[in-house]
């Protein structure tokens, strides 16, 4: 349950309301009963400081989601989000990192089904550790598949 300060929209008298899921979206109408129109009338969501830093919050995933996207389709890569990660399907293997951490670690699917240090299935293992860019992950994906696919 959230708690949301909202207004009549024929009166413009403001009550706070408290809603359950699906949560209501800045901007949409919905009806409840107004005490000073005596009768159910259309509110809207009051832009709180809240909704405001919601608002920011959602556009920046969707920039963020949007570059990533823009940065796969020019290597030819396809890539889709799964509530963190973003996992990045190409010709050759399948990789995904989680995209809001500083610190990315890249975890890739092997092609190979053996570890051949261990002689263990090597089913996904962590590529590396090191501090990188999305940008940067996203180069070394492209670089790594277009190498594998011309020594093949």
């Amino acid at each position: 349950m959230r708690d949301h300060m909202c207004k009549c929209l024929e009166c413009e008298e403001e009550k706070c309301f408290r809603f359950g899921r699906p949560y209501p979206v800045y901007g949409q109408h919905f009806y409840r009963y107004c005490a000073k129109c005596c009768k159910d009338t259309p509110h809207t969501m009051v832009l709180t400081k809240k909704i405001a830093a919601d608002l920011r919050r959602q556009e920046e995933e969707r920039q963020l989601q949007e570059s990533i996207v823009r940065k796969c389709e020019s290597y030819g890569l396809s890539c889709r989000f799964l509530y963190r990660l973003v996992i990045i399907t190409t010709p050759v293997s399948s990789w995904q990192f989680d995209y809001h951490e500083s610190r990315k670690t890249l975890l890739h699917e092997s092609t190979v089904k053996i570890n051949f240090q261990t002689g263990d299935p090597a089913k996904v293992h962590v590529q590396f550790s090191k501090k990188m860019s999305i940008n940067e992950v996203i180069d070394y994906i492209a670089a790594h598949d277009k190498w594998k696919q011309d020594h093949k």
